[in-house]
């Protein structure tokens, strides 16, 4: 929904002439903005940003995203591993990968990484798969803590993120008015 306080980092397996098309074809179910990483070099609250196919993307300090002169690491483009893994080493607990339906198991190895770093690793339940590949390897690998249908994982998400905001919110003191 609008108004969530979470940005997204969205890889997908493309070949380089189809990433310009991404931003509508993710975009065309989802009330957020879908963004390339060239339109600008941040993810903001309420708004998608693609991963380049091409270039390593990376974090830097004030967590602007960097595209690095570097090839992903792998047999695919972008490498969900490579991806994972510089995502949960710049953002720790302060990050969440769900991986989708996929075909090979790319992200698998990365996952226990993520986990490792206080990170949450969510899968698409293999019934709701196009292809259930990806996903189920990250799963039976024992890596997933929620598996769901896209639209059950929104729902974990939102209740997610509305424990997130209580839990960050303990300190804060409240007088009667």
């Amino acid at each position: 929904p609008a108004g969530l306080a979470v940005g997204f980092i969205y890889a997908q397996h493309i070949d380089p002439s189809f990433e310009s098309n991404l931003p509508q074809a993710v975009g065309r179910h989802s009330q957020w903005p879908v963004r390339l990483l060239h339109e600008h070099h941040c993810v903001r609250e309420g708004e998608v940003v693609i991963v380049p196919v091409s270039q390593v993307l990376d974090f830097a300090d004030n967590s602007r995203l960097l595209k690095l002169d570097a090839l992903w690491e792998g047999l695919y483009s972008p490498s969900i591993e490579h991806m994972m893994r510089n995502l949960a080493r710049h953002y720790g607990p302060h990050c969440g990968v769900i991986v989708f339906s996929g075909m090979g198991e790319d992200g698998c190895v990365a996952a226990e990484y993520v986990l490792q770093q206080g990170a949450q690793v969510w899968t698409q339940s293999a019934e709701s798969c196009v292809c259930s590949s990806m996903p189920d390897s990250v799963a039976q690998a024992g890596y997933s803590l929620i598996s769901a249908s896209p639209q059950g994982l929104a729902n974990e998400l939102v209740q997610y993120m509305l424990k997130t905001s209580v839990h960050n919110n303990d300190d804060i003191k409240r007088t009667k008015s």
